[in-house]
């Protein structure tokens, strides 16, 4: 490798932090976002392209925010999914006790649509953990309901939600419900 003469620039400087703070925010989420860009990928398989590059072009270009050096990662611009399904709409998010409830609306059902999967995504980005659920919650349904471990109970929680078809091949485009 050839050694840089010149310092880094303020540009490239720019592009390094923004690429460390994507990559650790996005890196304990890498099961749920190779699942939720699966379809974008088998869709343009001829371009080499990764489920995680996706979401770190996404990240980089829109979830990292501020000035350098005081650069942040803003939740509600990561994309953990994207794709045809249609999105729900979160009504409540909510923690009680050891559980996370979310309250949402399905949309118009129809039948090729009522059988739709949630998954609720809770995520603490300091300590780098996610959960999801593991119980079948479909479109249909009006509420959900996910337990959470002991060292997530007290902490700060971004949460997600994503819908997928009953195959499990489709994705909708995910969406932040906020934080708890």
């Amino acid at each position: 490798m050839k050694k840089r003469k010149k310092n880094k620039t303020i540009g490239m400087l720019l592009t390094q932090q923004k690429f460390y703070l994507a990559s650790q925010y996005l890196k304990p989420l890498a099961s749920v976002i190779k699942d939720g860009f699966a379809q974008c990928v088998r869709r343009e398989k001829g371009k080499y392209l990764s489920a995680r590059n996706l979401a770190m072009a996404h990240a980089i270009k829109y979830a990292v925010k501020g000035e350098y050096p005081e650069l942040y990662v803003d939740p509600a611009f990561i994309l953990l999914s994207d794709g045809s399904v249609q999105g729900i709409s979160v009504t409540d998010v909510m923690q009680e006790n050891d559980a996370l409830w979310l309250h949402f609306d399905g949309g118009e059902i129809t039948p090729l649509n009522h059988d739709d999967e949630l998954l609720l995504v809770a995520y603490d980005p300091i300590a780098g953990v996610a959960i999801r659920n593991e119980a079948l919650v479909t479109r249909s349904s009006s509420g959900l309901r996910l337990e959470l471990p002991d060292y997530m109970q007290n902490v700060r929680l971004d949460v997600f939600i994503l819908v997928r078809d009953r195959n499990r091949n489709r994705y909708s485009r995910s969406q932040y419900a906020g934080n708890v």
